[in-house]
């Protein structure tokens, strides 16, 4: 692949930031246009070489890249105000943490500054919460195992589950997750995922929230958490297709 820009010319860069239209309908980031429009077109490849062909380093705030037309839809990009040096130094904290707990390149590159950041303080959610509980007890629990959920498995399970945390209904800070993990031979399937807020994802990859049939139940500690007591005994939301836990 030919080199875009020269090292310095590429610090500089990865500050810069970007409106995305969509038939003139402006989006924040990648990730929303992809969504839009049903299909991974603005990678972070795509974008550097449209920016590269429609003046790169020299275009100012305002300045609007060529477009492209994809089907029905013409797509340009508008440059924005640049990100600070502390933005894009935690930014850069922020992609190393996702990396390390198995996210893409790609899929990074499609949050926006703020999604990326609650991705982050997912993360760091789920290291603290490090203790496995339920594990050695003689009850008929299955730890359900989760991983950042990436890609099409993400898209399907976000929109089964209506946009919404399946436990709560709540749609802010969403994430998908594997009911029945890879290593243990589960599939990157609808009926294998479960959309949940940030913070139960972390209670659940811990081991302090589990899925009994279709019955949340909480660990000790977690039911002496006032945020969390009222969601011991409650029963998952309906989804649009049925999703399948193990009986074991």
């Amino acid at each position: 692949m030919t080199q875009r820009y020269t090292p310095e010319l590429a610090v500089l860069m990865k500050k810069r930031r970007y409106w995305f239209y969509v038939n003139d309908q402006r989006f924040t980031s990648a990730r929303a246009v992809n969504e839009h429009i049903g299909e991974s077109l603005c990678h972070a490849a795509w974008r550097a070489d449209l920016i590269a062909a429609s003046g790169g380093e020299s275009m100012k705030i305002g300045d609007r890249t060529k477009s492209v037309t994809r089907g029905k839809y013409t797509i340009y990009l508008e440059r924005r105000d640049e990100v600070s040096d502390k933005s894009l130094r935690d930014d850069n904290a922020a992609r190393c943490k996702l990396l390390k707990a198995g996210w893409s390149e790609e899929d990074i590159d499609e949050l926006d500054p703020g999604q990326l950041y609650t991705e982050y303080k997912s993360e760091l959610s789920r290291q603290k919460l490090n203790t496995p509980l339920f594990d050695q007890r003689e009850t008929k629990y299955t730890r359900v195992q989760i991983r950042p959920a990436q890609g099409r498995f993400r898209k399907l399970v976000m929109s089964n589950w209506g946009n919404c945390c399946a436990i709560t209904g709540t749609q802010m800070a969403l994430e998908a997750a594997h009911i029945i993990s890879h290593a243990k031979n589960g599939t990157a399937t609808i009926e294998n995922g479960l959309c949940l807020a940030a913070d139960l994802h972390s209670l659940m990859d811990s081991g302090h929230l589990l899925i009994k049939g279709k019955t949340v139940r909480l660990s000790d500690q977690a039911k002496a958490d006032n945020r969390y007591s009222s969601i011991d005994g409650a029963v998952l939301r309906k989804p649009h297709t049925p999703v399948f836990f193990p009986t074991t």
